[in-house]
């Protein structure tokens, strides 16, 4: 059963939320994502994986009423955070599930709010996002975890944190090492990815274009 644990952002869960979106983090992340081509179902299965907040969820759940959104974090505290951004945006429990959940172990989750140990089946999903959670685990074999629940030519995208001084520093504050491009390629690859495409963000994305980057991909059939 996963057991939460306490990060370094889950120490300020309170303000974290806020905090992204008063630098305008927030609002750049949603401009990005925004631009991009999500090719999808109708009615898509979504796993956001180290949802943390929930920032990514919340944008899918109201980009795509249709979807049913499945995310997960091992931080307790981040996790309540989240439940009550969810409650003031009014979205349906139903439609977005939070679970406390392990990364390197994302078979199992619990939902949050039942005694529910929830097994996740392989070539699930068709969409897997992940945002600022790579970093924080072992790289490849997670990858490869998360991409044996995606339905083959099922999205995978990452929004990681850029290796530049921007980047250091988060890496320093919260504990991390940021990955090179090439470690992440490899590991995409390594798991069963392809058409694995490299995006950075614009200046219209600021202040988020400092820090992040993107990789989208796909399962092979």
């Amino acid at each position: 059963m996963p057991r939460a644990s306490t990060l370094a952002y889950g120490k300020v869960a309170g303000a974290y939320d806020a905090f992204l979106t008063l630098t305008g983090f927030k609002r750049g992340v949603e401009k990005f994502l925004g631009r991009l081509e999500w090719p999808l179902p109708s009615c898509p299965k979504i796993l956001d994986a180290g949802c943390g907040t929930g920032l990514m969820s919340i944008w899918f759940a109201k980009r795509l009423p249709d979807a049913a959104i499945l995310a997960f974090d091992i931080d307790a505290n981040m996790l309540r955070e989240m439940e009550e951004i969810v409650e003031r945006e009014e979205i349906s429990r139903e439609r977005l599930v939070i679970a406390l959940g392990d990364l390197t172990n994302p078979n199992y989750l619990h939902i949050r709010g039942t005694h529910e140990l929830a097994a996740i089946p392989e070539n699930h999903f068709d969409a897997i996002v992940v945002s600022g959670a790579l970093e924080h685990v072992p790289l490849a074999p997670t990858v490869e975890r998360l991409v044996r629940l995606l339905k083959p030519g099922g999205i995978f995208f990452n929004l990681g944190v850029r290796r530049n001084p921007a980047g250091a520093v988060l890496g320093m504050v919260y504990r991390f090492r940021p990955y090179r491009l090439t470690e992440l390629r490899r590991a995409c690859e390594q798991a069963g990815l392809e058409d694995i495409r490299v995006i950075r963000l614009s200046v219209e994305d600021f202040p988020a274009n400092l820090s992040r980057i993107a990789i989208l991909a796909r399962r092979k059939n």
